[in-house]
């Protein structure tokens, strides 16, 4: 079992994080910010502890001392069924200042997630800032639509063979040529993920790509793999639970042009270098396809610092 440093965060620190997010981003965007990284953090807390469980009868057994440990609230398991259970939670510090339990709920995701190593999402159902008695949360299991399916391996030589470890940027005014290499590289047995601004089923039917998870760059979000262009922060966590979770992998990011112009040149940049970071550290490779012709060319230089030219 690793041993990694921990600390609880004061109650009054996670409000004081709560208010700085609602002014930068807004009550909606903070929420989900905070329930994404409970997610993260509950995941991480397991992880160092070295736990996996085989169905929820064995997380029931766990999770109550592996909570503890935050100082939360105090939490008590109401119901369990195969796929669902329903959790009390008492005493919470969010809803003690008045605010729903967001951060709690990710992080009670984010355990249950990586003891199962399947995705569980948490809903509150109650919440004891809204007059109820006790906070109620619904944990439940949902598709994974970042893991990757079984693709039919070719037997055939690659005809790519990029050094993994690095980004590519590919200039092109059609995606043509990344798309090329990075279903060479997914029917050849490399985990992949594409991002894209393309409705992601005609992508999968024209390649053939249908055990590959896609995010798609949209603000219709009735779909699961529907990613907000304008929540970058939701982007790169998503991508980088992907790399992280597996390693050698090649992610394919186009529709560059679309992020930019929904963010900002500055903030796709940074997170083309956070993903960079995660591209090396894990030996995998990502493919960037963009044209040209719609940034400026200093823009395009800055990309090119960041990224070997294909």
């Amino acid at each position: 079992m690793r041993s990694l440093p921990f600390f609880v965060m004061p109650g009054i620190a996670l409000a004081h994080l709560r208010e700085e997010l609602e002014i930068v981003e807004g009550d909606q965007r903070a929420r989900l910010m905070l329930y994404r990284y409970g997610q993260r953090c509950g995941r991480a807390l397991v992880e160092s502890f070295g736990l996996s469980c085989n169905d929820l009868a064995e997380v029931r057994s766990i999770v109550e001392p592996i909570w503890m440990e935050a100082g939360l609230s105090r939490l008590r398991i109401e119901s369990l069924e195969e796929s669902e259970m329903i959790v009390n939670l008492e005493d919470s510090i969010e809803a003690k200042e008045g605010n729903t339990c967001d951060f709690a709920r990710g992080y009670l995701s984010g355990i249950v997630s990586q003891l199962m190593s399947e995705r569980y999402e948490v809903d509150e159902v109650e919440c004891a800032s809204r007059g109820y008695m006790i906070c109620v949360m619904q944990v439940y299991e949902v598709v994974d639509v970042l893991r990757p399916g079984k693709q039919a391996e070719q037997d055939s030589i690659r005809k790519y063979n990029l050094e993994s470890g690095y980004s590519y940027l590919i200039k092109e005014e059609v995606p043509d040529q990344a798309f090329d290499i990075f279903v060479d590289a997914s029917k050849h047995g490399v985990p992949s993920l594409c991002v894209t601004r393309e409705y992601p089923e005609k992508v999968k039917d024209r390649y053939d790509l249908k055990a590959v998870p896609f995010l798609w760059l949209s603000m219709d979000q009735e779909r699961t793999y529907s990613r907000d262009p304008s929540n970058i922060a939701m982007l790169y966590s998503d991508v980088k639970t992907f790399i992280s979770e597996n390693p050698g992998c090649m992610v394919l990011l186009s529709g560059v042009e679309y992020l930019i112009s929904q963010n900002g040149f500055q903030k796709v940049l940074k997170l083309l270098q956070h993903i960079n970071d995660r591209i090396a550290v894990t030996d995998s490779t990502m493919l960037t396809t963009i044209s040209p012709l719609t940034i400026h060319e200093h823009e395009l230089k800055l990309f090119e610092k960041e990224m070997r030219t294909f």
